[in-house]
Protein backbone atom coordinates (compact mmCIF):
# COMPACT_ATOMS: atom_id res chain seq x y z
CA UNK A 1 0.00 0.00 0.00
CA UNK A 2 1.25 3.41 -0.95
CA UNK A 3 0.18 5.86 1.79
CA UNK A 4 0.34 8.58 -0.57
CA UNK A 5 -2.36 7.48 -2.76
CA UNK A 6 -4.89 8.10 0.12
CA UNK A 7 -3.70 11.82 0.90
CA UNK A 8 -6.42 13.79 -0.18
CA UNK A 9 -7.34 17.65 -0.05
CA UNK A 10 -10.68 18.93 0.01
CA UNK A 11 -12.29 21.22 -2.85
CA UNK A 12 -12.78 24.23 -1.64
CA UNK A 13 -16.86 24.10 -1.60
CA UNK A 14 -16.32 21.10 0.80
CA UNK A 15 -14.65 22.98 3.67
CA UNK A 16 -18.31 24.15 5.30
CA UNK A 17 -19.87 20.37 4.40
CA UNK A 18 -16.93 18.72 5.75
CA UNK A 19 -17.29 21.59 9.12
CA UNK A 20 -21.22 20.43 9.45
CA UNK A 21 -22.63 21.60 12.87
CA UNK A 22 -19.08 22.71 14.26
CA UNK A 23 -19.29 25.55 12.73
CA UNK A 24 -20.75 27.96 15.15
CA UNK A 25 -17.83 26.30 17.88
CA UNK A 26 -15.33 27.26 15.58
CA UNK A 27 -16.92 30.85 14.96
CA UNK A 28 -16.77 31.57 18.68
CA UNK A 29 -13.21 30.57 18.74
CA UNK A 30 -12.14 34.06 18.20
CA UNK A 31 -10.96 37.39 19.71
CA UNK A 32 -11.60 40.70 18.78
CA UNK A 33 -8.13 42.46 17.54
CA UNK A 34 -9.26 45.42 15.96
CA UNK A 35 -7.18 48.26 17.19
CA UNK A 36 -5.52 49.83 13.91
CA UNK A 37 -2.83 52.36 15.77
CA UNK A 38 -0.80 52.57 18.97
CA UNK A 39 1.09 56.00 20.55
CA UNK A 40 4.75 54.74 21.15
CA UNK A 41 5.21 58.00 23.36
CA UNK A 42 2.84 56.02 25.83
CA UNK A 43 5.00 53.28 27.48
CA UNK A 44 1.40 51.56 28.34
CA UNK A 45 -0.42 51.95 25.16
CA UNK A 46 3.26 50.79 23.41
CA UNK A 47 4.58 48.28 25.27
CA UNK A 48 1.58 46.51 26.74
CA UNK A 49 -1.13 47.44 24.24
CA UNK A 50 1.16 46.09 20.93
CA UNK A 51 1.99 43.14 23.04
CA UNK A 52 -1.79 42.67 23.87
CA UNK A 53 -2.23 43.07 20.04
CA UNK A 54 0.36 40.61 18.87
CA UNK A 55 -1.14 37.68 21.25
CA UNK A 56 -4.58 38.67 20.23
CA UNK A 57 -3.78 38.24 16.74
CA UNK A 58 -1.31 34.84 17.57
CA UNK A 59 -5.02 33.59 19.54
CA UNK A 60 -7.17 34.03 16.01
CA UNK A 61 -4.46 32.77 13.93
CA UNK A 62 -3.88 29.14 16.21
CA UNK A 63 -7.42 29.03 16.31
CA UNK A 64 -7.78 28.98 12.69
CA UNK A 65 -4.31 26.57 11.73
CA UNK A 66 -6.74 24.48 14.28
CA UNK A 67 -10.09 24.85 12.24
CA UNK A 68 -7.82 23.75 9.53
CA UNK A 69 -6.51 20.86 11.23
CA UNK A 70 -9.92 19.67 12.50
CA UNK A 71 -10.95 19.80 8.69
CA UNK A 72 -8.56 17.89 7.65
CA UNK A 73 -8.85 14.71 10.36
CA UNK A 74 -13.33 15.02 10.16
CA UNK A 75 -12.72 14.98 6.10
CA UNK A 76 -10.45 11.43 6.73
CA UNK A 77 -12.74 10.48 9.58
CA UNK A 78 -15.57 10.74 7.24
CA UNK A 79 -14.04 9.19 4.36
CA UNK A 80 -14.64 6.31 6.28
CA UNK A 81 -12.91 4.19 9.32
CA UNK A 82 -14.82 1.37 10.58
CA UNK A 83 -12.83 0.58 13.62
CA UNK A 84 -15.78 0.44 16.14
CA UNK A 85 -14.97 -3.75 15.78
CA UNK A 86 -11.38 -3.36 15.72
CA UNK A 87 -10.63 -6.90 16.58
CA UNK A 88 -12.23 -10.29 15.96
CA UNK A 89 -12.11 -13.17 17.50
CA UNK A 90 -11.84 -16.02 16.79
CA UNK A 91 -11.41 -14.94 13.65
CA UNK A 92 -11.65 -15.96 9.92
CA UNK A 93 -9.61 -19.14 8.61
CA UNK A 94 -8.13 -20.02 11.93
CA UNK A 95 -7.09 -17.06 12.63
CA UNK A 96 -7.13 -16.45 16.62
CA UNK A 97 -7.24 -13.23 16.71
CA UNK A 98 -8.09 -10.98 13.62
CA UNK A 99 -7.36 -7.24 13.86
CA UNK A 100 -9.32 -4.49 11.92
CA UNK A 101 -11.86 -7.61 10.40
CA UNK A 102 -13.58 -4.85 8.46
CA UNK A 103 -10.71 -3.01 6.80
CA UNK A 104 -10.47 -3.01 2.99
CA UNK A 105 -6.46 -1.02 1.92
CA UNK A 106 -8.78 2.38 1.82
CA UNK A 107 -9.55 2.46 5.43
CA UNK A 108 -5.58 1.96 6.66
CA UNK A 109 -5.11 5.04 4.47
CA UNK A 110 -8.00 6.73 5.90
CA UNK A 111 -6.99 5.49 9.46
CA UNK A 112 -3.30 6.82 9.00
CA UNK A 113 -4.23 10.41 7.31
CA UNK A 114 -6.83 10.89 10.44
CA UNK A 115 -4.28 10.02 13.45
CA UNK A 116 -1.75 12.10 11.22
CA UNK A 117 -4.34 15.26 11.77
CA UNK A 118 -5.69 14.10 14.98
CA UNK A 119 -2.02 13.88 16.74
CA UNK A 120 -1.33 17.67 15.40
CA UNK A 121 -4.76 18.75 16.72
CA UNK A 122 -3.74 17.83 20.54
CA UNK A 123 -0.79 20.20 19.91
CA UNK A 124 -2.55 22.79 18.49
CA UNK A 125 -5.04 22.57 21.66
CA UNK A 126 -2.91 23.12 23.94
CA UNK A 127 -0.60 25.68 21.81
CA UNK A 128 -4.50 28.01 22.05
CA UNK A 129 -4.54 27.17 26.07
CA UNK A 130 -0.87 28.51 26.05
CA UNK A 131 -1.95 31.79 24.42
CA UNK A 132 -4.53 32.48 26.71
CA UNK A 133 -2.03 32.43 29.70
CA UNK A 134 0.31 34.94 27.39
CA UNK A 135 -3.06 37.26 26.78
CA UNK A 136 -3.70 37.04 30.65
CA UNK A 137 0.00 38.23 31.45
CA UNK A 138 -0.19 41.28 29.06
CA UNK A 139 -3.75 41.90 29.54
CA UNK A 140 -3.24 42.54 33.76
CA UNK A 141 0.51 43.67 33.22
CA UNK A 142 1.54 40.55 35.57
CA UNK A 143 5.07 40.70 33.63
CA UNK A 144 5.66 37.14 34.56
CA UNK A 145 8.49 36.06 31.98
CA UNK A 146 7.65 32.99 29.66
CA UNK A 147 9.65 29.89 31.24
CA UNK A 148 8.63 26.60 33.15
CA UNK A 149 5.61 26.86 35.13
CA UNK A 150 4.41 29.88 33.24
CA UNK A 151 1.38 29.18 33.50
CA UNK A 152 1.38 28.77 37.42
CA UNK A 153 3.35 31.83 37.79
CA UNK A 154 0.15 33.58 35.91
CA UNK A 155 -2.36 32.07 37.64
CA UNK A 156 -0.83 32.89 41.26
CA UNK A 157 -0.24 36.83 40.28
CA UNK A 158 -4.40 36.41 38.67
CA UNK A 159 -5.87 35.14 42.23
CA UNK A 160 -5.66 38.93 43.34
CA UNK A 161 -6.08 40.95 39.93
CA UNK A 162 -9.29 38.98 38.87
CA UNK A 163 -10.65 36.11 41.32
CA UNK A 164 -13.44 35.30 38.97
CA UNK A 165 -11.27 34.87 36.00
CA UNK A 166 -8.42 32.87 38.09
CA UNK A 167 -11.36 30.35 39.62
CA UNK A 168 -12.77 29.77 36.60
CA UNK A 169 -8.86 28.83 34.88
CA UNK A 170 -8.11 26.78 38.12
CA UNK A 171 -10.51 24.95 37.82
CA UNK A 172 -10.11 23.98 34.23
CA UNK A 173 -7.60 20.87 34.88
CA UNK A 174 -10.01 19.45 36.92
CA UNK A 175 -12.68 19.54 34.27
CA UNK A 176 -13.47 15.91 32.62
CA UNK A 177 -13.11 17.30 29.25
CA UNK A 178 -9.66 18.63 29.71
CA UNK A 179 -8.28 15.54 31.41
CA UNK A 180 -9.34 13.80 28.51
CA UNK A 181 -7.38 16.11 26.37
CA UNK A 182 -3.96 16.10 28.24
CA UNK A 183 -4.41 12.44 29.12
CA UNK A 184 -4.54 11.69 24.83
CA UNK A 185 -2.12 13.89 24.37
CA UNK A 186 0.18 12.64 26.67
CA UNK A 187 0.30 9.43 25.72
CA UNK A 188 0.24 10.82 22.23
CA UNK A 189 3.07 12.35 22.33
CA UNK A 190 5.52 10.46 25.39
CA UNK A 191 4.29 7.34 25.32
CA UNK A 192 2.50 4.70 22.93
CA UNK A 193 0.19 6.36 20.54
CA UNK A 194 -3.23 5.68 21.47
CA UNK A 195 -4.78 5.37 17.97
CA UNK A 196 -2.32 2.25 17.18
CA UNK A 197 -3.03 -1.25 18.74
CA UNK A 198 -0.26 -1.68 21.30
CA UNK A 199 1.43 -4.94 22.10
CA UNK A 200 -1.14 -6.27 25.00
CA UNK A 201 2.30 -6.84 26.91
CA UNK A 202 1.99 -5.81 30.97
CA UNK A 203 4.37 -5.69 33.61
CA UNK A 204 2.33 -6.12 37.21
CA UNK A 205 4.43 -5.70 40.47
CA UNK A 206 2.98 -7.90 43.09
CA UNK A 207 3.18 -7.06 46.94
CA UNK A 208 5.60 -10.06 47.37
CA UNK A 209 7.58 -8.25 45.59
CA UNK A 210 7.22 -10.54 42.66
CA UNK A 211 6.59 -9.36 39.11
CA UNK A 212 3.88 -10.82 36.70
CA UNK A 213 3.89 -10.19 32.94
CA UNK A 214 0.15 -10.46 31.12
CA UNK A 215 -0.66 -10.62 27.30
CA UNK A 216 -3.62 -9.54 25.66
CA UNK A 217 -5.34 -8.85 22.92
CA UNK A 218 -3.68 -5.10 23.45
CA UNK A 219 -5.28 -1.88 23.86
CA UNK A 220 -6.94 0.80 21.25
CA UNK A 221 -8.62 3.96 21.17
CA UNK A 222 -11.31 4.12 17.89
CA UNK A 223 -11.11 6.94 15.59
CA UNK A 224 -14.54 7.83 16.72
CA UNK A 225 -13.64 8.47 20.68
CA UNK A 226 -11.08 10.63 19.45
CA UNK A 227 -13.69 12.43 17.46
CA UNK A 228 -16.15 13.01 19.71
CA UNK A 229 -13.04 14.23 22.49
CA UNK A 230 -12.18 16.39 19.91
CA UNK A 231 -15.56 17.71 19.32
CA UNK A 232 -15.87 18.29 22.96
CA UNK A 233 -12.98 20.11 23.72
CA UNK A 234 -13.79 22.24 20.75
CA UNK A 235 -17.06 23.29 22.55
CA UNK A 236 -14.81 23.70 25.73
CA UNK A 237 -12.40 26.18 23.70
CA UNK A 238 -15.52 27.86 22.74
CA UNK A 239 -16.21 28.68 26.47
CA UNK A 240 -12.61 29.58 27.47
CA UNK A 241 -12.72 32.13 24.97
CA UNK A 242 -16.47 33.36 25.83
CA UNK A 243 -15.04 33.65 29.55
CA UNK A 244 -12.14 35.50 28.48
CA UNK A 245 -13.64 37.84 25.76
CA UNK A 246 -14.58 40.66 27.41
CA UNK A 247 -11.67 40.77 30.14
CA UNK A 248 -8.98 41.31 27.72
CA UNK A 249 -10.32 43.92 25.17
CA UNK A 250 -8.02 46.01 23.35
CA UNK A 251 -8.03 49.55 25.24
CA UNK A 252 -9.57 52.34 22.73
Amino acid sequence: MDIYDYAKYPDKEDWLKIVGDKVDTLNKIALDADKKTFNILNFDESFYGMNLHYWLQEFNNRAFDLRVNYTLLKSYYDAGIPDEEWFKSPGENGISVQYFPHFEEKHHGHLYWFGFYMDIYYTRFEGLIDAVYHIINVKYKLDIEPALGFRNKVLKQLETADKDLYDYLVALPNNAIFKQVKDFRNNIVHNYRLNQIDSGYKRVNNADGSQTITMSIGNYTTSTEFLNNIHDSLDLLADITDEIRNKVKEEE
